[in-house]
């Protein structure tokens, strides 16, 4: 059975997923225990438990994402491979995870289609439209353009991508991790919605939730896991609310909100004001921030907390407060994009908000910071191995309580909090109010929370203010602060979502987009060209113009090949001496006066070396696991040294008929030029409008979510490394005609000048981005700046500066715009 399958041809009630005795350890932590678990067609099975009960570690060995150290996976009767997301893709498992696996680089269009099976998959140069429709069809107001990358939206739009493209792929088996964490709720009906049109057509549906009530709500069979093991399923109808929660915790939990304070223990003289607002905050008051999404709630927590430019003056125990100052400390909701680190332990992460209290004289005490560390995550019942563990290997909820940790240990005057309990277990969240709570009172501390979550809202803060269109419309408190309330100021204020002005300058956004590296060197080409010309008529003779396109081609070829890795998210150093070796190599066998069986040889071998060292650069970089750099500078020196075995001196020299074919001319325009622009056009084409193109730009931009999204890895990154070798071995076979002989140090100096011609163009260095047109437009730029040096009375230093100073700059511009718009709101 395949994905091609559609799951209404399923009878309801058969098993759709069966996990049997899964076990998952790692380093000090047995995440799951011998779980047995059944999913069936036509049924929502909601699975709950606590941060750190096996939840998610269940789900993701389900999708393939995780291999078990025991039991087995079946979907719809048939065994999945372990550890393989594109088998459990063709068998009909969808997944949305708690953060939304798109690809940063590919566009809302690029990432619907990367997941969608083979049948539903529709032509590439449709998918704008196709995208639309799909949007439209789930009725999003958010105003998501089809075109817009991936890393430019907001945390909310995100998360409506992911579940619409799982949704649309009509999956046999639909698994939501928290999925209504970051929606609104117009967004979780539709949600709901569709996951009963999901179960009406004879699809399987896990549900998994923090919320108790939306689980209730939706599911028809519940669930509890308790530290990695199954202590029940039950049918949700059968169930309270209360009894789901004491479920999940093993313990019946008290109130779930601790008591307010009168107005009488409440201190006087604010701690925060907000002109705009017309906020005061007194002392040990917790004020909450309520607003559909987008009615600019979320914009003044953070221009409170000096993250955005607010034209409000805010005062801290009445003195000013400037940007980012250190009595305000702000908690995001977002901590995969701005609270974590990846690569930093639970102490690093606690103590970086710290580090004045933590240092002496600039530097710190790795026992103060262990020992703060340590009574931290005690105090907070952070669950975790120890502190030196990697804080992306916690639970989403032990993340967040990481975070809360280190920003109460700094005592700030004023607490900012987005979101504050957002994937957070029931359990977890009487914890996280009571602390707030505590130290707001402890403390006489001002704390203002913005949460979508109303009942939280309601429960947590003493007064509620409601958002509509940037202005407070609304107070609520006391007997006046109820859930139907606030949800009322809210649905009566405002219709519609308002228009959200641009986040970052057309110049910026322009910038950071595909067209500026062409339309910046072709900028570049021409004034350079106006420039040398007006020094000397030679620059723009034929023979003047011959040579530089001639030597242009040879450079546009390597740079092509760079591009590819480049975009892939690797770099070959290898490229300039596998040029090198290949024309070594070919002195031996294309050389006057060989037999036909010696040119022959030649010629495969010219098909068989780049091919050899392409495949040597994938198995270090995939199988031995060396960085990229390494590996191809691995590369680099064994074929230099290679060259040089075989031809300690230059010798050999070309047939006639070669030299003659490659240096064929049109008038003053060698072919071997047109050959190259012919295939950076190509290259173009296939990049993106073709699935392989997409897959390329899908594992240079996020490997990971990539491979989640069914893309074979590794078989894409092998392709990206032979095709640089082959577009440098073409560059190499260009340059023949040039030394016309074997000259074993002839390809040195292409490896960096590649590179900087592919960055010029507008590679990226970290993956994802580039323009096999652009690339090739900036072979041109930087060969005919080492061309019109002397025409310029610049020394031949300046050949090098100039390239190296392009490079830099273009790093700079392209770099720091895409950050620009990537962040912008």
């Amino acid at each position: 059975m395949t994905h091609e399958d559609t799951h209404n041809d399923h009878d309801r009630n058969t098993v759709a997923l069966r996990l049997d005795g899964v076990t998952k350890v790692f380093p000090g932590v047995r995440a799951l225990d011998d779980v047995e678990l059944e999913v069936v067609h036509g049924e929502v099975h909601g699975i709950v438990g606590e941060n750190g009960a096996g939840k998610s570690t269940l789900m993701a060995v389900a999708s393939g994402a995780l291999v078990p150290d025991a039991g087995s996976v079946l979907v719809d009767g048939h065994p999945l491979e372990p550890g393989s997301t594109r088998e459990a893709h063709d068998l009909g498992i969808a997944i949305v995870r708690q953060e939304p696996a798109l690809v940063p680089d590919l566009s809302v269009a690029e990432n619907m289609y990367l997941s969608m099976p083979h049948r539903l998959r529709p032509q590439v140069a449709t998918l704008t439209e196709w995208c639309r429709d799909l949007l439209e069809a789930w009725n999003v107001q958010h105003g998501i353009d089809p075109d817009a990358r991936a890393e430019t939206l907001r945390p909310d739009d995100r998360f409506v991508v992911d579940i619409v493209r799982a949704v649309a792929q009509r999956p046999a088996v639909l698994v939501l991790d928290e999925p209504t964490e970051h929606l609104g709720a117009p967004e979780v009906e539709r949600l709901f919605a569709a996951i009963r049109r999901q179960v009406d057509d004879g699809g399987a549906v896990v549900y998994i939730s923090h919320r108790v009530v939306e689980v209730k709500q939706i599911a028809d069979r519940v669930s509890v896991l308790r530290d990695g093991r199954l202590v029940g399923t039950h049918d949700a109808t059968a169930l309270e609310e209360g009894q789901i929660v004491d479920l999940i915790v093993g313990r019946r939990l008290g109130a779930v909100f601790p008591a307010k304070r009168v107005a009488s223990e409440v201190g006087h003289g604010s701690v925060l004001g907000v002109e705009k607002l017309g906020l005061e905050v007194l002392p040990g008051e917790i004020v909450g921030f309520a607003g559909i999404e987008g009615n600019g709630q979320r914009e003044a927590l953070r221009a409170i907390a000096g993250l955005e430019q607010g034209d409000s003056p805010i005062a801290v125990d009445g003195r000013p407060a400037e940007r980012r100052d250190r009595r305000i400390v702000f908690l995001t909701g977002d901590r995969h994009r701005e609270g974590t680190f990846p690569g930093l332990s639970v102490r690093d992460t606690v103590a970086l908000r710290n580090l004045p209290q933590l240092s002496r004289a600039g530097f710190v005490s790795e026992a103060r910071e262990r020992e703060f560390a340590e009574r931290a995550v005690g105090d907070f019942d952070v669950r975790t191995p120890d502190v030196d563990t990697l804080v992306e290997s916690l639970s989403g909820g032990n993340q967040q309580k990481v975070l809360i940790a280190g920003a109460l240990r700094r005592r700030p005057r004023v607490l900012a909090v987005h979101e504050p309990t957002q994937g957070v277990d029931v359990g977890a969240k009487v914890g996280i109010y009571e602390l707030l709570r505590a130290e707001a009172t402890e403390q006489d501390m001002a704390v203002v929370v913005a949460s979508s979550d109303v009942r939280e809202l309601v429960g947590l803060c003493d007064r509620v203010l409601v958002f509509s269109r940037g202005q407070v419309t609304t107070e609520l408190k006391g007997d006046d602060l109820t859930e139907v309330a606030v949800t009322a100021a809210m649905l009566t204020a405002t219709t519609e979502r308002p228009a959200r002005s641009g986040g970052s300058s057309r110049l910026l956004g322009w910038l950071a987009g595909d067209s500026a590296p062409l339309v910046t060197v072709g900028v570049a080409i021409v004034a350079l060209g106006m420039l040398a010309a007006r020094s000397s008529d030679f620059y723009l003779s034929s023979i003047n113009l011959s040579l530089t396109l001639a030597l242009a081609a040879v450079l546009g070829f390597a740079a092509l090949g760079q591009t590819v890795a480049l975009v892939a998210g690797v770099v070959d150093l290898s490229v300039g001496p596998l040029m090198g070796f290949l024309i070594v190599v070919q002195s031996f066998f294309l050389v006057y006066g060989a037999s036909g069986g010696s040119q022959l040889v030649g010629w495969l071998l010219l098909l068989a070396v780049p091919s050899a060292v392409g495949w040597v650069n994938w198995a270090l970089v995939d199988l031995v696991r060396l960085n990229a750099i390494v590996a191809t500078l691995v590369t680099f020196i064994a074929l230099q040294a290679l060259s040089l075995l075989l031809r300690p001196q230059p010798g050999g020299v070309f047939m006639p008929a070669l030299l003659e074919g490659l240096g064929a001319q049109i008038g003053p325009v060698p072919i071997a030029f047109i050959v190259m622009v012919a295939t950076a056009g190509a290259l173009q084409l296939l990049l993106r409008r073709s699935r392989l193109g997409i897959c390329l730009r899908a594992v240079g931009s996020d490997a990971g979510a990539a491979q989640v999204n069914g893309v074979r890895v590794r078989r894409v990154r092998m392709a990206a490394f032979v095709g640089c070798s082959w577009l440098g071995a073409v560059a190499g076979l260009l340059m023949m005609a040039q030394v016309g002989t074997g000259n074993p140090t002839s390809g040195e100096e292409y490896t960096l000048i590649s590179i900087a011609a592919a960055v010029i163009g507008g590679a990226s260095l970290s993956g994802g981005r580039g323009s096999f047109v652009a690339a090739a437009a900036a072979a041109v730029l930087v060969t005919q700046v080492v061309a019109a040096v002397p025409f310029l009375d610049l020394g031949p230093a300046w050949a090098s500066l100039l390239p190296g100073v392009m490079t830099l700059a273009a790093v700079a511009l392209y770099a720091k715009s895409r950050h620009v718009v990537a962040h912008a709101e």
